[in-house]
């Protein structure tokens, strides 16, 4: 759980940030935008799309052109929204198939988008909203060092075998924060 809340949030005692909430990574509203409310649960599959492909391509756009994100992060209830609607009455896929079929990710990858559930995104954007976090999976981009754990020699006390495991905690790298975005409000 340390690792998790580690990669996703950071540590705020040592001053570090997450995946999630990193203060280089470009932040907008482009979901909600100012003057509406709306959120993804009244909205219609083709503007959802219109939402996703925004923060992909405002990304891309950041990166000079050069990496439109493979990976899409969102909050599990905005997950399992996706997953239940459907894209038509007929009922013949679900939005979340659709956006992995139809996002611009596919176009430029080659590979459909991978959208994941994140707990930690759940009211992490501005004023308590949610948060959608655009990004591309590679050691390239963004990393975190992983410590393999390590072990005491066994002890043998009694009927017990004891031996302790030990790690190191390290903190995300942002090698390249303009190929993430955070888009608040879904």
């Amino acid at each position: 759980m340390d690792t998790d809340e580690q990669v996703y949030i950071g540590d705020t005692s040592l001053g570090l940030y997450g995946l999630v909430n990193s203060p280089l990574v470009s932040t907008s509203n482009v979901v909600a935008g100012a003057a509406t409310t709306t959120t993804w649960a009244t909205k219609t599959h083709d503007e959802i799309l219109k939402d996703v492909n925004t923060i992909l391509t405002n990304t891309w756009a950041a990166s000079g052109w050069a990496v439109v994100p493979d990976t899409l992060l969102i909050p599990p209830t905005q997950y399992g929204a996706l997953i239940s609607r459907k894209v038509s009455d007929a009922g013949n896929i679900s939005i979340l198939e659709f956006l992995r079929q139809n996002s611009i990710s596919l176009a430029r990858n080659g590979r459909p988008l991978n959208i994941q559930p994140v707990k930690w995104l759940v009211g992490r954007g501005t004023s308590g909203t949610d948060r959608m976090v655009a990004y591309t999976k590679a050691q390239n981009r963004v990393r975190f060092p992983m410590v393999p754990l390590q072990r005491t020699p066994l002890e043998y006390r009694s009927l017990f075998h004891i031996t302790t495991y030990f790690g190191r905690l390290g903190a995300v790298e942002f090698v390249y924060p303009e190929t993430l975005a955070y888009a608040d409000g879904i």
